[in-house]
């Protein structure tokens, strides 16, 4: 795939997403286009990591690293983890004066994903909590819908890979899809642990309303995952990439 393939992919998702955010599209359309690009971006993935694998293009390993500030930045982080997770990315997080510092180690080409769905998803999180309303304990209420919403795009995402990775179990030149991932995937983990040795990971999180819970994740069943970079909106300042 040339980078002007590229581009006319991401161009794509990029269209079918701006179709599902447009305020006059209706609910079983929107989800349409956005079922559309999570299948898009998907294979776009894998034919990206067999091109890599292949010496066809460049794919190198990198690490972006951004600040996570004001409310919300632990639910923020869980839908951050969710995301990286299904791009066979790593995330180490650390907090000095309430404010939290994030780094994210993986191929170039998954962190650009990344980067493109947490900025639009955190955005619709931040929207959805803000509709949410309870009788008493809020925060609770409000703090587990983001973690629901954030589980459940989790789910869409790997469900999204593994369906692309069946598509196209060998590539044109015979490699194995999943032998192909596995290698990308042990790559990370000794990039990762290389950039941040001696971490732990860190304990899951606590559910205090499990059906703000349920909430939040049939809020990430529509949810649309892509956009252009609007880091300002959420509270999210770049320090370096």
């Amino acid at each position: 795939m040339t980078t002007t393939a590229s581009e006319k992919t991401l161009d794509r998702i990029r269209g079918y997403l701006a179709i599902a955010e447009h305020p006059n599209t209706g609910t079983a359309e929107a989800e349409t286009f956005r079922e559309r690009a999570y299948a898009l971006m998907a294979k776009y993935g894998v034919e990206r990591a067999h091109l890599a694998a292949a010496g066809q293009i460049t794919d190198e390993l990198a690490s972006w690293g951004f600040v996570v500030d004001g409310p919300h930045q632990a639910e923020r982080i869980q839908l951050l983890a969710a995301i990286t997770n299904a791009k066979t990315c790593r995330v180490l997080t650390w907090k000095v004066n309430g404010t939290t510092y994030v780094m994210v180690s993986g191929y170039q080409s998954d962190l650009d994903a990344v980067k493109m769905l947490y900025t639009s998803l955190a955005l619709q999180m931040t929207k959805e909590v803000k509709a949410v309303t309870a009788t008493k304990r809020v925060a609770t209420v409000r703090k587990s819908f983001m973690l629901g919403f954030a589980s459940r795009v989790g789910e869409k995402l790997r469900e999204a890979n593994q369906a692309a990775a069946a598509e196209t179990p060998t590539s044109s030149t015979g490699s194995s899809t999943a032998l192909v991932l596995r290698d990308r995937k042990a790559a990370v983990d000794a990039y990762f642990n290389k950039q941040a040795p001696n971490t732990r990971a860190n304990r899951g999180p606590t559910i205090g309303d499990p059906h703000a819970f349920l909430a939040g994740r049939e809020a990430g069943d529509r949810a649309d995952i892509g956009g252009n970079a609007r880091l300002s909106a959420t509270g999210q300042r770049a320090i370096s990439s």
